[in-house]
């Protein structure tokens, strides 16, 4: 399994004119929050604890509720999700979870919204797919947080979950309609139109060396684009592949890649090897609206920022899905930032938030062709 996800952003309030990124800390059990101008302005940190007043060690952190409220795991309760009040750094609710037999806890490994954008919103339900047990089961929960601050056993009914012997899930990204789009351990990307229903995938993108340690699905399901330790990979699914039951063709795999002018200038300040950086799509924390288009695809090794312009993506993959006498890779453009960046989150429109060694955040602004 990778590493949590350890920063996240979004629109703070209902005007969404605010940024707020918040940033684990993992063993010093706390979160520290700033705000999203360029030189990324620390705003607090709060100390985490569990409901008995038991401080965490931090594992992955998912702002909610128009950042007023997130979600984080615990290192030291692998079985829970902690609900904090980011204003106080209350801890709010505190949600163990086990399977519906008995004494069968699930230890959660990643959470993500059912729907994407959903967290954008104001709203006291949290609507979550999940993976657990080091990537075997993935399951489903709703929470209610007006149900007041308590301690509450959350229990995964066997309609909520599906546990898996034969493939490792590593990563998932989910659709406005809440699909679902699984990266796993041998280097397969799965298609789920309803995961909880049937444990058989819509479609499987295979045949790419693994494991997916990143993954990130278009708002409408239209575009899935994936890392793996050394590539960056790109497809464009037909609705058909989402839907089960249909015999549509699997899509080409096109690979985003560095051109040879930026790998020639630019080698010393990659990553050795790629170890790319969670990739995404700039349209992340968008307001959710008819019309919304995702304008590029972003990612980051070491220093260096890795840039695809999503028209351009589209008009090369349908190139090479027509034939294979058209090339199978588009170059991205690449721009050297001021230091290893560790973790990165697209805000709004036009801001990639970016986390380096050493707990800074900052802020780059960029614009589209």
């Amino acid at each position: 399994m990778q590493s949590p996800q350890i920063l996240d952003a979004g629109p703070r309030g209902g005007a969404g004119l605010e940024v707020m990124c918040a940033l684990s800390t993992g063993k010093k059990g706390k979160v520290s929050f700033f705000k999203g101008d360029e030189g990324g302005t620390s705003i607090g940190q709060h100390n985490v604890f569990d409901f008995e007043g038991v401080q965490q060690n931090v594992g992955m952190v998912q702002t909610w509720n128009q950042c007023h409220e997130m979600l984080l795991t615990s290192e030291d309760k692998p079985q829970s999700v902690l609900l904090m009040d980011t204003e106080t750094g209350a801890t709010k609710s505190e949600l163990s979870l086990r399977r519906q037999q008995k004494n069968w806890k699930l230890a959660v490994d990643s959470i993500t919204p059912m729907q994407k954008f959903e967290q954008y919103k104001s709203t006291q339900e949290y609507q979550l797919f999940g993976i657990g047990d080091d990537g075997h089961t993935v399951f489903g929960m709703n929470h209610d947080s007006r149900a007041g601050d308590n301690v509450e056993e959350f229990v995964i009914k066997a309609d909520a979950c599906r546990k898996y012997k034969s493939y490792v899930f590593s990563c998932h990204a989910q659709t406005k309609g809440g699909f679902l789009v699984l990266g796993r351990t041998d280097g397969a990307v799965a298609l789920y139109d309803a995961i909880m229903q049937s444990e058989n995938a819509s479609c499987v993108i295979d045949g790419m060396p693994g494991p997916v340690t990143s993954i990130d699905v278009a708002a409408d399901g239209s575009m899935i684009v994936w890392t793996t330790p050394e590539f960056v990979f790109f497809v464009c699914p037909s609705q058909e592949n989402w839907t089960k039951g249909t015999k549509a063709a699997k899509p080409k795999v096109l690979k985003l890649d560095v051109s040879e002018a930026d790998w020639s200038t630019h080698e010393s300040h990659f990553t050795e090897g790629g170890a790319w950086r969670p990739v995404k799509f700039d349209a992340s924390t968008a307001k959710d609206a008819d019309g919304l288009i995702e304008r590029e695809i972003i990612t980051y090794s070491g220093q260096m920022q890795m840039r695809w312009n999503v028209r351009q993506a589209r008009a090369a993959w349908a190139a090479f899905n027509d034939s294979d006498a058209n090339p199978s890779f588009m170059a991205g453009v690449a721009t050297q930032v001021a230091g290893e960046v560790s973790r990165h989150m697209t805000v709004v429109d036009d801001m990639d938030v970016i986390a380096l060694e050493g707990d800074v955040v900052k802020s780059l602004r960029f614009t589209s062709d």
